[in-house]
């Protein structure tokens, strides 16, 4: 049996990742709630709408938050002590039960079987079953605005392999042993939100068959720790707890999202004690919070990815010698230091570097070298400065500085730069459609395997695939580590590794800029924050001194 088998049938359940973070000016101030016994007051720069990757998603700081609180999965990756006090993080490599009971793999390891809580009653007062979890799995691969089979595959492909085989037991059989670690994972994380069918049935109609256009703005249809209590859209939204929750109702009985658009002036709620966690703060604002007791500021850093995204069917960046030259025209030091402020680190690459069986041979290390940048346009036929626009999101002042930045470096290195701010919805939507030369992103891969990771921003036609890149070969050489059994032994490492390689030494649709850490901070009141690779902060589990 394999290292990986091991691990994973280890795990059999018992008890129980593109965020960009609008910033802007206002005046509002939360009220003084904080200290209510329960009550736990958020401060976000604005509030999400889109709760659910099947009906596309809406990218806001507060995004996962909302969605991890409302909704529910089968299973998780289990909270484990951390390094810091008054913080826990995810065991990225077992598994345990939330809907589900348990879970038991086969012996051949390719069906899965969980067996789920009876008697989890859903918000409109339905019972969850097993036609539950195969309704919603139909619904990801059903409905047209779903971006579900983007990052499910290789593991889940079909809807058909989800099989309720009696009111509370589901079978899920994947082609191949390896493919066991992506489909836990995904499964563990939004991708694998269950939904109250009888109630979305009961809504469907002829034009919307998988009520996703119904579901659009509702909150009311998952099986999460939280229902909403009201919403003042653009303002505030009020969640509390479920007292049917599968694990129990948590200790934080009402959360309190309230909108202040100003990172700096969430920064200053959380200081005055007006809030108790602040999402989508500055390196700047982080750096000050650091010194005061009254609050705790994350040290691990997330396992988010800077990613600058070239699209590969239009000029300049079609010519893989530009591509490869602009390597060489970004001032990576000077974005960690500055733009950052120590709150990221430089790094050219995707994958987890702290993963079992991980493989760096080889991959870059880019380095800013304006002249070499200019002597290789000028090897490629480009005799003047190459225009280039960048186009990012006008409500992320970090990514925004990002692109300044770039646009300074690259001068000096022979590209001509322009920096198109737009609504995040309409950068999004323009970079998702192939509209833009080039964008700036950050994001979290939420499933930490490989084949994950490798295809989340490559995959051909999906949404995210800002780089219009398709590449066979590539694909090909993902499959070949998806044909190991344990993805993470040293034998797909190196797998892997060919993979990566090829992607952003040999081809560079994509240029990894840095790691960044996490952007929310609590107050010190609250115990339990929580590390997670959604970048949610997971307040179900959390306590209140």
């Amino acid at each position: 049996m394999s290292s990986f088998r091991k691990r994973i049938l280890s795990a059999t359940a018992v008890a129980l990742s593109v965020g960009l973070l609008a910033t802007g000016c206002s005046n509002l101030a939360p009220s003084t709630e904080a200290a209510a016994d329960g009550t736990v007051v958020v401060v976000v720069p604005e509030l999400s709408t889109q709760l659910s990757f099947d009906t596309s998603y809406a990218i806001t700081a507060s995004y996962f938050d909302t969605s991890l609180a409302l909704n529910a999965t089968l299973i998780r990756k289990p909270y484990i002590e951390s390094d810091q006090a008054g913080t826990t993080e995810q065991d990225l490599y077992n598994f345990e039960g939330v809907l589900a009971e348990d879970y038991t793999v086969s012996d051949d390891g390719l069906t899965y079987t969980f067996n789920l809580r009876e008697g989890i009653m859903s918000e409109m007062g339905n019972e969850l079953t097993s036609e539950d979890v195969v309704w919603s799995y139909q619904r990801k691969f059903g409905a047209a605005t779903s971006i579900v089979p983007y990052v499910t595959a290789p593991a889940i492909v079909s809807a058909d392999q989800f099989v309720a085989t009696d009111k509370y037991t589901v079978t899920v059989t994947v082609e191949k042993p390896a493919y066991g670690f992506t489909l836990l994972s995904t499964m563990a994380d939004i991708t694998g939100d269950i939904y109250d069918s009888t109630y979305l049935k009961e809504n469907a109609t002829d034009a919307d068959p998988w009520a996703t256009e119904f579901t659009s703005g509702r909150y009311d249809f998952g099986f999460g720790a939280y229902t909403v209590e009201s919403v003042d859209p653009g303002s505030e939204m009020v969640l509390v707890a479920n007292e049917n929750y599968a694990l129990g109702t948590p200790e934080i009985t009402r959360i309190i999202q309230r909108v202040v658009p100003d990172a700096g002036n969430r920064a200053q709620a959380l200081k005055n004690g007006d809030a108790d966690v602040a999402l989508g703060l500055l390196a700047a604002d982080l750096n000050e919070l650091e010194s005061d007791d009254s609050v705790l500021v994350p040290e691990k850093a997330r396992n988010g990815y800077l990613v600058f995204s070239l699209n590969t069917k239009l000029a300049p960046f079609d010519d893989l010698a530009v591509r490869k030259a602009f390597t060489s025209a970004i001032d990576y030091d000077q974005i960690m230091s500055e733009v950052y402020q120590g709150r990221a680190v430089k790094k050219n690459t995707m994958l987890s570097t702290d993963a079992p069986g991980y493989d760096g041979t080889g991959l870059p290390d880019w380095e800013y070298d304006p002249e070499a940048t200019k002597a290789a346009l000028e090897a490629a036929g480009y005799t003047e400065n190459v225009p280039v626009t960048i186009s990012v999101s006008n409500e992320n002042q970090s990514i925004s500085d990002l692109a300044v930045s770039i646009k300074s470096s690259a001068l000096a290195a022979g590209f001509d730069v322009t920096v198109e701010a737009l609504p995040a919805t309409q950068m999004q939507e323009k970079a998702a459609g192939g509209q833009v030369q080039a964008t700036i992103g950050n994001g979290e891969a939420i499933s930490l395997t490989p084949s994950y990771q490798l295809q989340l921003l490559t995959t051909p036609g999906s949404s995210s695939n800002y780089a219009q890149w398709d590449s066979p070969t590539f694909q090909a050489l993902v499959a070949a580590g998806d044909a190991i059994a344990d993805p993470l032994s040293e034998e797909g490492g190196k797998a892997w590794n060919a993979a990566e390689k090829y992607w952003l030494t040999e081809e560079v649709p994509h240029i990894f800029l840095g790691q960044t850490g996490s952007d929310s901070a609590v107050a010190s009141t609250l115990d339990g924050w929580t590390w997670r690779t959604d970048h949610a902060v997971d307040l179900s589990v959390m306590t209140q001194d």
